[in-house]
């Protein structure tokens, strides 16, 4: 009875989440495809490009950035570790702990980019129009990726006995299979892993066109060390 209601409490966050991320998404994905728009035929009426095509990110954002980006990469590498531990029935809860903590902190750092995102605004548009759409169908499926994925492995601890483990501290009841309600939020969070590393692939590959074929300096938006950049 207990595992039937927090597997409809699961779906019914799930459902709820997606919801309002895929809406979030939407309309900013709209605003920013009509910045985009405006800024392309402005360029165009001058005869010239946005002066302000390489305006940096503030400062706080490009951080939180790279933050995440090293937060993403440690994060990933204990959920490896933890997949071979829990196959050869040696997994710790210093294990398990490190990679919530570290999943946790990735939640936190989108939530607040997000928020800055908002405050401190976005660079203007390069003025390309079908670029700037993908770029920013990218950055948005980030996000969503990133809040589904923490969302996820909260729900994996919730109907599995990891998290019972964690609480009272008892390595002895760590599963070495997930079974029951845990199957589906786990596999969910293994399968939106795939995803996200295949979507960073893709922006990493938008970001080596721009560096070495466009070379544009889109790269200086996101350096720490600039002049004259946004404050934060």
């Amino acid at each position: 009875m207990i595992n039937n209601i927090i597997e409809i409490w699961y779906w019914t966050i799930i459902l709820a989440t997606l919801i309002g991320v895929v809406m979030y998404w939407g309309i900013g994905y709209a605003r920013d495809l009509w910045s985009s728009l405006m800024g392309q035929r402005n360029a165009w009426q001058t005869g010239g490009s946005n002066g302000k095509a390489m305006e940096p990110y503030s400062r706080r954002m490009v951080t939180i950035h790279w933050l995440t980006l090293a937060l993403l990469i440690v994060t990933w590498y204990l959920g490896d570790v933890l997949v071979d531990a829990r196959n050869e029935k040696s997994a710790t809860l210093t294990g398990y702990f490190a990679h919530v903590l570290a999943g946790g902190a990735v939640l936190l750092l989108t939530l607040l980019r997000l928020t800055y995102r908002s405050v401190d605004k976005i660079p203007p548009p390069l003025g390309f129009a079908l670029m700037d759409m993908v770029a920013g169908g990218v950055h948005y499926l980030l996000y969503i990726l990133l809040i589904l994925l923490s969302l996820s492995g909260f729900m994996t601890l919730l109907t599995s006995s990891v998290g019972e483990a964690l609480l009272v501290v008892d390595a002895g009841l760590l599963p070495t299979k997930y079974t029951g309600p845990g199957v589906i939020p786990h596999a969910v969070h293994e399968t939106l892993v795939t995803v996200l590393i295949t979507v960073v692939a893709m922006h990493i590959l938008g970001v080596i066109k721009h560096q070495f074929i466009m070379k544009d300096g889109l790269m200086r938006r996101m350096s720490l060390r600039k002049k004259g950049g946004r404050s934060a």
